[in-house]
C-alpha cells in the first residue's frame, strides 16, 4: 500500500519531503540513502510545480527480484516533453545543463525512466534499493 501526496505550491514539497524522510528511515534506508531519495524527490517535485503547477507523487514499497526497495512516482499534468529521447540522453551524458536536476535523480537513485504525452504531462518514476545488510538487518 502507498502513499500519495498532491503537490502543487512550494510549501507542499518541504511537508512532503519531511515526510518521505521518515518513510525511508523507517523502511531501513540508512541516513545516506535518505539523503539520495529526499534529495531526487525534492528536483522532481520543484519541477512539477515550475513546469506543471500541480502533480502527483507516488511512494510504494516494493519487491523484485530478492530486492526490497522505495517507488517513487511523480505524475504532472503539464505540458509534457516534447522529445523524451533526447532528454535522456543528456541525463545520462557528460554536458546538460537544462536538465542537470535530472541528471542528479538519475544518479541518486538505483532506476530512473520518464514517459510523458507531450500537451498531458509527464511521469518521472525512480527506484532506491535497500542495501543487501540493510535488506537482512531488516527481515
Amino acid at each position: 500500500m502507498g502513499r500519495y501526496f498532491r503537490i502543487e505550491y512550494e510549501w507542499d514539497i518541504v511537508s512532503t519531503l519531511s515526510q518521505l524522510r521518515e518513510m525511508a528511515r523507517e523502511w531501513g534506508f540508512d541516513e545516506l540513502d535518505q539523503s539520495r531519495i529526499v534529495r531526487s524527490v525534492s528536483e522532481l517535485l520543484r519541477n512539477v510545480v515550475h513546469h506543471a503547477e500541480k502533480g502527483l507523487l507516488q511512494v510504494e514499497r516494493i519487491e523484485r527480484d530478492g530486492k526490497r526497495g522505495m517507488l517513487i512516482i511523480v505524475q504532472d499534468l503539464g505540458p509534457g516533453i516534447a522529445d523524451v529521447s533526447e532528454l535522456m540522453k543528456k541525463v545520462q551524458g557528460s554536458q546538460s545543463v537544462e536538465s542537470s536536476g535530472l541528471k542528479q535523480v538519475h544518479q541518486l537513485m538505483d532506476e530512473f525512466s520518464i514517459r510523458t504525452v507531450e500537451g498531458r504531462g509527464t511521469m518521472v518514476e525512480a527506484i532506491k534499493w535497500l542495501k543487501p545488510a540493510e535488506t537482512a538487518a531488516d527481515s
